[in-house]
């Protein structure tokens, strides 16, 4: 494995396919580039990372990747973040949404809550943890603004959960 070869494999997966159809070589090969950036770090494996999550764990490698984007500068992380949380497919949303939450940034707090819209509960959860490790963010007007338009029982729960251990 080399640079060259771990980048054009990404470039390729943009995203990776769904677990459903997502066979075993081709994660395998996935956690094999994985280890290389974790080893030797590039930039450039930054957004295709983010942008390569299929749906649901990837037989949970994607879960893994946090490690390889947790060995850059914030600064750069949160500026292909911000991109890649308004990706079109879920997958990448919602994994992007849960590394966000290891990357609290002012620049993501738009698209994070654009994520509050969306159609899958499990972004809207994800997005509202990254939401409250925001540092200097008031986020209790908008969980209360979106507790009122949520339908999911389970994501109620959760804000409300949120907004009594904030009180």
């Amino acid at each position: 494995m080399n640079k060259d070869i771990a980048i054009a494999f990404l470039r390729l997966h943009q995203p990776m396919p769904n677990d459903d159809i997502l066979d075993e070589g081709l994660i395998n090969k996935y956690d094999e580039v994985r280890k290389f950036f974790l080893v030797n770090p590039s930039e450039e494996c930054i957004p295709l990372f983010l942008n390569s999550f299929g749906e649901y764990d990837g037989f949970g490698v994607y879960q893994l990747v946090e490690d390889v984007i947790l060995k850059f500068k914030h600064e750069i992380v949160v500026d292909y973040l911000k991109e890649s949380l308004r990706n079109e497919h879920k997958g990448v949303r919602y994994w992007c949404a849960q590394i966000a939450s290891s990357f609290p940034d002012n620049i993501l707090v738009a698209p994070l809550c654009d994520l509050l819209m969306d159609e899958i509960s499990d972004i809207r959860i994800a997005a509202i943890m990254a939401l409250v490790e925001i540092p200097h963010f008031n986020i209790d007007k908008i969980l209360i603004s979106h507790l009122a338009r949520e339908t999911d029982f389970y994501v109620k729960e959760f804000i409300m959960d949120i907004i009594n251990d904030r009180i």
